[in-house]
């Protein structure tokens, strides 16, 4: 069996592997979906809560609107949408697993020919005997080794990425979702004292719930744009106009937190060959971490000039420092900075990251600097010109 045979038979063998996880996908989806519809019918009907709950719902909603609604088509809607993403996530298993598997069966299989073309007789080795195919084909074996080492620590590493990313993901998750369960106890318990008291735990949960959107949905970004998912269209774009449209709509923020945002531009053109809708999240969220942590003076510059042949974009706040402990760190997802540095605030811990992996999509590079006086986070992007390539 020669090199290129292995790789075709695993080839082959692969799709057929993948026609078994799409199946076995779809078993389970079935059955994960009927497990779960019993459990949650079984708790309506047993439970005094779960019964109470939705009682309390129909009465809310109204017998008719709640009877309009089980028999429109949105429930059928509901229930394929459910079924998508029960099998995306069996299948992403499977894919996962397989794609591991299929490529440290290849390497082992190509390890084992290679082994098997040393050790042939026809070379005829000996002590002291030099042949070029040898030495070759010994470099060729040290090279896969060092590379199968180089992959096995990248896995390892992936593997404590995902193991950390899990560990955040579910600190961060079930704080807010303690939160709202925990109002809308005292809610159904009916343990407040006056419609003042309600509506304060309603706005509570409502915060709490946005605020578990905004970090699910963080989640969702950085992991697209790490996965590279983003579909990135590329076209000419006039940074001076981005920027002075970004600021015009935090006008009205910027008034009621009463901050002053000073832009400055240079008169030459600045444009970049850049994703609009992608760019925008960078400054959006520069923008947004100015207003949160500029207290000690409610000031933003943004400017905007050329550098050599790229553009310089510099957001400055003007709160606390940054410690120098913690500027290494501060694009790494998940990273908190001590919340001594300004109010406390609640976020994802995932702006920077996606900033820093948008700008590094469009061949970019996102710096900052920190000292008593300033906090400036530079952001360098390719000049485009007229004879570049659109």
């Amino acid at each position: 069996m020669t090199i290129k045979s292995v790789l075709t038979e695993m080839v082959l063998f692969s799709r057929w592997r993948i026609v078994t996880g799409i199946i076995l996908s779809v078993i389970l989806s079935a059955i994960s979906l009927f497990i779960i519809k019993n459990a949650v019918v079984g708790y309506v009907n047993t439970s005094v809560v779960g019964s109470g709950l939705v009682t309390e719902f129909v009465t809310l909603v109204g017998k008719r609107r709640v009877e309009n609604i089980l028999y429109s088509p949105w429930p059928f809607l509901f229930e394929q949408l459910s079924f998508l993403i029960v099998f995306s996530f069996y299948f992403s298993l499977f894919y996962l697993h397989e794609k591991r598997r299929q490529f440290f069966k290849s390497f082992d299989q190509l390890v084992t020919e290679t082994k098997k073309y040393v050790s042939s007789p026809e070379i005829g080795f000996s002590p002291g005997y030099r042949d070029e195919r040898l030495l070759q084909l010994t470099e060729s074996i040290n090279m896969i080794i060092s590379k199968m080492d180089t992959l096995r620590q990248e896995e390892r590493n992936a593997q404590r990425t995902k193991n950390d990313l899990i560990t955040n993901v579910s600190h961060d998750l079930r704080t807010p979702l303690t939160s709202i369960i925990g109002y809308l106890s005292l809610i159904t318990e009916d343990k407040y004292r006056d419609e003042v008291e309600l509506r304060y735990y309603i706005d509570i949960v409502y915060e709490k719930s946005t605020l578990l959107h905004r970090l699910i949905h963080d989640l969702f970004e950085y992991t697209r744009v790490q996965n590279h998912q983003l579909k990135v269209n590329k076209e000419p774009l006039n940074i001076k106009e981005m920027l002075g449209q970004l600021v015009e709509h935090y006008r009205i923020e910027l008034e009621q937190m009463q901050y002053v945002c000073n832009e400055k531009y240079s008169s030459e053109p600045l444009i970049t060959k850049a994703d609009g809708n992608l760019l925008i999240r960078v400054f959006e969220n520069l923008l947004s971490n100015a207003l949160k942590y500029g207290i000690r003076k409610k000031q933003i510059d943004i400017s905007a000039t050329q550098r050599n042949n790229n553009i310089l974009v510099e957001v400055t706040s003007y709160g606390n420092p940054i410690p120098a402990m913690d500027l290494p760190h501060i694009f790494e997802r998940f990273y908190q900075v001590d919340k001594s540095r300004g109010m406390h605030t609640e976020s994802s811990g995932l702006g920077l990251a996606i900033a820093k992996s948008i700008v590094e999509i469009h061949e970019g590079e996102i710096q900052v600097k920190s000292d008593e006086e300033k906090t400036v986070f530079s952001v360098y992007l390719k000049q485009f010109t007229s004879v570049d390539k659109i």
